[in-house]
């Protein structure tokens, strides 16, 4: 029922778009032509790079809509029997950031201006293939998953009203070492989990290659797209 209302939804609106523009001078661009192209969601897909091999090692695909966006991450060199998670990391304002609309971890430091917000995404054990296949979604105005406060950073509020398309996102893929018994759940639910010191290595320095060391090792960018 809902897939036909849909349907309908589609039909009608394109009818009534069909009856303005004919209702107008050739050229001539109506107040809800606008509204609608602003409407329109955007699908973008970027490569998965891992900066300490420095190789392409996956794909990543972001939707995004006026009400969030959805996302999915697929990596190709992670090692079987490991936890991993990936985090969002989404900055509200880019263009605050030293090289407008190209965000970097030194620009934390002018987070009252970026309004970055640091995100729980999702997380589980990679099987034999060594292939990781991840996804979620974040609506706007959802902090629930925040964990500012982890690096001392104000919080934002999520991804911010308005800010769906104009917002630079990050998506980071941490390793949190092989699989401990007892504490895969915290592994593949928390930045911390399953690490004895989660801030051993400088994000993109080191891949983790024992258990309990943890470490940032990919990441995907999304550019704003207006």
């Amino acid at each position: 029922m809902k897939t036909l209302i849909k349907f309908l939804s589609c039909v009608i609106l394109m009818l009534y778009c069909s009856c303005e523009k004919d209702a107008m001078s050739d050229g001539e661009i109506s107040d809800f032509d606008l509204t609608y192209e602003k409407m329109k969601p955007d699908r973008s897909t970027v490569d998965v790079f891992n900066p300490i091999l420095g190789e392409v090692v996956g794909s990543a695909t972001l939707l995004r809509n006026e009400k969030g966006f959805s996302y999915t991450y697929k990596s190709n060199a992670l090692t079987p029997g490991y936890a991993y998670t990936v985090w969002l990391v989404v900055w509200n304002n880019p263009q605050e950031c030293a090289i407008p609309g190209a965000c970097i971890d030194t620009d934390f430091a002018r987070a009252d201006l970026t309004q970055v917000e640091v995100m729980t995404g999702t997380g589980h054990v990679v099987g034999s293939s060594g292939k990781g296949y991840f996804g979620g979604h974040l609506n706007v105005g959802d902090d629930s998953g925040t964990i500012n406060d982890l690096f001392g950073l104000p919080y934002a509020g999520g991804l911010q009203q308005g800010k769906t398309f104009s917002s630079e996102i990050h998506l980071v893929l941490r390793s949190h070492g092989p699989a401990r018994p007892g504490m895969i759940s915290d592994q593949i639910g928390s930045y911390e989990g399953g690490c004895d010191n989660p801030f051993e290595f400088p994000p993109f320095t080191e891949i983790p290659d024992e258990m309990g060391e943890c470490g940032d090792i990919e990441v995907a960018i999304f550019s704003p797209v207006n």
